[in-house]
């Protein structure tokens, strides 16, 4: 074992503690934190460390500047003024605080000696969260099942390890994410992932993570006030963590959110979601060119990314399409939603599905705008096979079919679906939407009203001054007071 300020590294099973609590740090960059802190201070070059921690591994240029910058997040070091590493630059780093060798208690039975075996035994609940995390980050839809099978083995083999169980919770949150989309989502994974992320919280409170993933958990199942409570929590113990920061934007809204954006971005520059997040509260405000450029900002980021946590987005080329409604250039935002769908077809992603459906659906609804019924039929038939009887698709089906007349009756199955499911907002706006497009836009003017002054501060709505399936009730008697209602709520 390796002693230093409050930390120790248990070198048997690659577990780094902080006044005797697990902190969560991937056996791996423990490893690179045991050698160099076993240098004693002593100059341990770049070279070195890859080849002694990533042996016979291809590793992008930036993958030890990422590793020691999650190293020091998680000793809570400065690069600036480091009381335990130092970077010497276009050299390598130095361990620079005192390290002590302290004794490993003896199990019972081996007179002090661990077994190969028992400690590959010892290790294996930590290279399963490895193996988690790793499968998590790709954002692969695919890789979900690996994920949740590699956490759950972690937990399975080391009970207490909190951080095996926020790696759960998160795996469980974004199985929920990969259906969200539709109108009746996996409910069951995302009470699964509040159920993980409490027990992590539980077993460690001061691990950051188990508190962002709770408060992730809980923003999934609308509990906005507590999911922003357990963010905050984790930003408290890890201010500097920018997924903590993201996380807090996701569950906020209006400036709280554009605040959370800035810092965010500011630690992780480039990241495109953020961009997302940002352009919802700017569309609410109606501030069309702001938050058009919030897109293009993200756009540009998601269609060549440069570092691999900014890959795997979706989303902003149909939010620039949006952004293109409301400034009345449909040519562009044609081009856009096309884009978007095309990008979201051949993507792998958790949320690629989900950017596909809306991108097709908001394509369908303009080339209605438009008179274009044909290649509004055929957006709106992509949507539906996507996600089988999506409330969206199924009205753009009816008014392309000729049925807008009857456009609220036939929503009537995903109205109630969405209402059992508990998108009440989500319900309201669609048959807002419904009544518009029969012709009757002041009754879906008024629905969204109502729907606004009983619900808390939140993003319910913010699409409605530029998505084209809310084109009618624009022009409807009342709408500019409704504007006004979510320009308020966004400020």
């Amino acid at each position: 074992m390796l002693d230093f300020g409050p930390f120790r590294i248990d070198l048997r099973t690659c577990v780094l503690t902080r006044d005797g609590a697990t902190v969560p740090l991937s056996p791996r960059l423990v490893q690179v934190l045991a050698c160099l802190a076993d240098a004693r201070g002593a100059l341990v070059t770049r070279e070195l460390l890859l080849e002694r921690c990533w042996p016979d591994v291809i590793v992008a240029d930036n993958t030890l500047t990422r590793a020691i910058a999650d190293i020091r997040i998680a000793l809570g070091d400065s690069p600036g003024a480091p009381a335990y590493i130092q970077t010497l630059a276009r050299r390598g780093y130095r361990f620079v605080a005192p390290v002590a060798d302290a004794a490993a208690p003896p199990e019972a039975g081996h007179e002090g000696v661990v077994p190969v075996s028992d400690a590959v035994a010892g290790l294996e609940p930590f290279l399963a969260w490895e193996r988690g995390r790793a499968a998590l980050e790709s954002l692969s839809i695919a890789a979900l099942p690996a994920a949740a099978e590699a956490f759950s083995r972690a937990v399975a083999g080391a009970p207490h390890y909190a951080a095996g169980y926020a790696g759960l919770a998160n795996a469980h949150v974004f199985r929920f994410e990969a259906t969200r989309v539709d109108d009746v989502p996996d409910v069951e994974a995302l009470a699964s992932a509040v159920a993980a992320a409490t027990r992590a919280t539980e077993l460690d409170p001061t691990l950051g993570e188990g508190w962002a993933a709770l408060g992730h958990a809980l923003a999934g199942a609308g509990r906005t006030e507590r999911a922003r409570a357990a963010v905050r929590q984790a930003l408290a113990l890890e201010p500097r963590n920018w997924r903590h920061h993201y996380r807090l934007a996701a569950c906020s809204w209006g400036e709280d959110r554009l605040r959370a954006v800035e810092r965010a971005e500011a630690l992780l520059p480039g990241f495109p979601s953020t961009q997302t997040l940002a352009a919802m509260v700017l569309i609410a405000r109606q501030s069309f060119e702001f938050a058009r450029q919030a897109a293009e900002r993200g756009a540009a980021a998601q269609v060549a990314p440069h570092d691999r946590r900014l890959q795997q987005a979706h989303g902003l080329l149909w939010m620039r399409g949006l952004t293109a409604v409301a400034r009345g250039a449909q040519a562009d935002a044609l081009d856009d939603f096309r884009a978007e769908a095309g990008l979201a077809a051949a993507g792998t992603s958790i949320y690629a599905r989900e950017c596909s459906v809306i991108a097709h659906e908001a394509l369908g609804f303009l080339h209605l705008m438009l008179g274009e019924t044909t290649p509004a039929r055929a957006a709106f038939h992509v949507a539906a096979t996507a996600s089988p009887g999506h409330g969206r698709a199924m009205l753009g089906r009816a008014i392309a079919g000729g049925r807008a007349a009857d456009a609220v009756e036939s929503i009537g199955p995903a109205a109630e679906a969405l209402g059992r499911a508990g998108k009440l907002g989500e319900r309201t706006l669609l048959l807002a939407a419904a009544h518009g497009w029969a012709g009757r836009g002041s009754d879906g003017v008024a629905l969204v009203a109502d729907a606004l002054a009983g619900a808390s501060s939140g993003p319910m709505g913010w699409s409605l001054p530029a998505d084209p399936m809310f084109a009618p009730l624009r022009a409807a008697d009342g709408y500019h007071r409704v504007a006004s209602m979510l320009a308020s709520r966004a400020s």
